[in-house]
């Protein structure tokens, strides 16, 4: 089966956690790195999963799963050892037609959650469709030593730039020509090496002269 890639935006979402483990407390610190708002069902709960509800980064709903549990969620992990009690969240959620994820359970799933690399807002996303979640987590270690932390800088830089780009009066083609030229150029090396003034020589080369370069040096500092 092959799966539809899609980044979802989950910034102050509900999304529902059945299961107080390893994996919930795993899939909870992932889920509040990207802004959701977190609930979790389970009789017991890690001792990091009770730091985060007394800190009140995650809301405990109780010891047992329900229907009613579902109410404005919107996606589900259903994260238990227990396969059936898996397969029960799964179809409740299927009925309200929320998104549910069954760890290690794909029959049970309306997604999958890749292996992924982060790096500011640079995303890698690695699926085998379910296949081999050890081949993805071997990409994923690849790919972690390929693409270093100043690649979250470098986008930042490349955000800034496409914001200034799109005030001006360009058309699409003289501003993919400009992007295009600023990826192929040096400009990542410059940003590895912290080298603001070789930045800003190549920036002024390639961008018009309306935009104010210093404008875009705090990323340097």
């Amino acid at each position: 089966m092959s799966y539809y890639p899609v980044f979802l935006d989950i910034k102050d979402r509900e999304v529902l956690i059945v299961g107080g483990g390893r994996v919930a407390q795993r899939k909870a610190a992932t889920l509040l790195g990207f802004g959701a708002r977190v609930r979790v069902v389970s009789r017991k709960l890690t001792r990091e999963l009770e730091h985060l509800v007394d800190e009140g980064l995650v809301e405990w709903m109780g010891p047992e799963f329900s229907e009613e549990s579902l109410g404005g969620v919107f996606l589900v992990i259903a994260a238990t050892d227990d396969a059936d009690l898996n397969h029960e969240v799964s179809q409740a959620a299927e009925k309200r037609g929320i998104l549910i994820n069954a760890v290690d359970q794909p029959q049970d799933c309306s997604f999958i959650v890749p292996s992924i690399v982060r790096r500011g807002d640079l995303m890698l996303a690695v699926s085998t469709s379910g296949k081999s979640p050890a081949l993805a987590k071997k990409i994923r270690g690849e790919l972690e030593s390929r693409f270093c932390d100043e690649y979250g800088i470098y986008l930042e830089l490349l955000g800034r730039i496409r914001k200034k780009l799109l005030c001006l009066d360009l058309g699409p083609d003289q501003r993919g020509e400009i992007f295009k030229a600023l990826v192929d150029s040096d400009l990542f090396d410059l940003v590895r090496q912290n080298d603001w003034e070789g930045a800003r020589s190549t920036l002024e080369m390639l961008l018009p002269g309306s935009i104010d370069i210093e404008d875009l040096s705090g990323l340097f500092r």
